[in-house]
């Protein structure tokens, strides 16, 4: 039995990107027979990969996690995947050499994957030598099984029926920059008065939450329900109208590809993960960060047009059920994972 160890920054109870997607790998490889160890590098000691002795050594993020395997790194005969996940390269791919600790992580692996295209022809632009070892493989769709309908949801959070409801999902950090849809939305609901803007997720930077919750004081369409288990964060996108999302930088999103799974239009910023997922007029509508007003003026719309929403919606699951297979996700790391071992199981 091939044992992999999976390296996360974060993980469950923590709703973000990267716990959703190791939990979901974890989960698909221990039913392809694989023995699988999940470790937090920010909670876990590096000693315990070595203790399990895995062959496949997967981190996500390659900031983040890099003091964490530095530690060990050396000393393991183990091959060496990572996931690149989006903030650990836009911030410099194309536009600036990387930090050095982000290249030696990179330079050392075995394999990168990568969540679409454009950051694969990216990373190989800015840093030739790793071409050969980069691998595109799309986030997945996890199914999710619930007899509980929109307005039994809706009562359960205290959400009224009628109101129209613009969802924010992932924890709470500079990069998610949650101030903008505060502020936006002081102007939108005066256009539109039973509008919620509704966050869920965790706070992982104490400052930047300070600082969201000191803006929203006054805006009493804000609300903000903190960390929920993914199940949870599942059905209130089935109860919500729209999915948004203001990132500065997004690999690829899971939230997004969730709320697409649940059918909901996507209003979503410009980042390069987010222009893979979001086809502007057909799926929902994206944003500059840097032009306010047109955030405004996009949510307006989509608050005020539930015929627009439901044709939006449909689109989005549509998208979601052919280009988004867990299945396909799994096959492909499989294949990473063999290719590197030799294809030896």
């Amino acid at each position: 039995m091939i044992k992999v160890a999976l390296v996360s920054p974060f993980t469950l109870p923590d709703y973000c990107g990267n716990s959703i997607l190791a939990e979901r790998l974890q989960k698909g490889l221990v039913k392809q027979g694989y023995e699988v160890a999940l470790f937090n590098s920010n909670k876990n000691k590096s000693e315990q990969v070595m203790q399990f002795s895995p062959r496949i050594v997967h981190s996500f993020n390659a900031e983040r996690t890099f003091p964490w395997m530095k530690l060990f790194r050396s000393s393991f005969t183990a091959r060496w995947v990572i996931t690149l996940t989006g903030t650990d390269y836009a911030p410099w791919c194309g536009i600036k050499d990387p930090p050095a600790h982000v290249k030696e992580n990179l330079e050392h692996s075995d394999a990168l994957i990568v969540f679409h295209e454009p950051a694969a022809s990216s990373l190989s632009a800015s840093l030739p030598m790793l071409k050969n070892k980069i691998y595109i493989i799309p986030q997945g769709i996890a199914p999710i099984d619930s007899t509980e309908d929109r307005s039994t949801i809706r009562t359960k959070y205290g959400i009224g029926q009628e109101a129209t409801v613009f969802l924010m999902a992932g924890g709470i950090r500079p990069i998610k920059n949650l101030s903008l849809a505060i502020k936006v939305f002081y102007e939108v609901k005066k256009q539109a008065p039973e509008v919620i803007l509704l966050h869920v997720g965790p706070v992982m930077d104490k400052e930047e939450s300070d600082r969201v919750f000191a803006l929203s004081e006054n805006l009493s369409c804000f609300r903000s329900l903190g960390g929920l288990p993914p199940r949870d964060v599942r059905e209130l996108m089935r109860a919500a109208d729209v999915l948004m999302n203001t990132s500065f930088h997004e690999g690829m999103s899971g939230a997004i590809l969730e709320a697409m799974a649940e059918g909901l239009p996507i209003l979503a910023s410009n980042a390069e993960g987010n222009l893979t997922l979001v086809q502007e007029n057909i799926n929902g509508f994206i944003f500059s960060v840097d032009d306010p007003q047109a955030l405004t003026q996009r949510a307006i719309e989509l608050a005020c047009n539930p015929c627009l929403r439901k044709k939006m919606g449909e689109e989005s699951k549509n998208l979601a059920r052919q280009n988004y297979s867990e299945k396909k996700e799994l096959d492909l790391h499989v294949q990473v994972y063999q290719g590197l071992l030799g294809n030896r199981t």
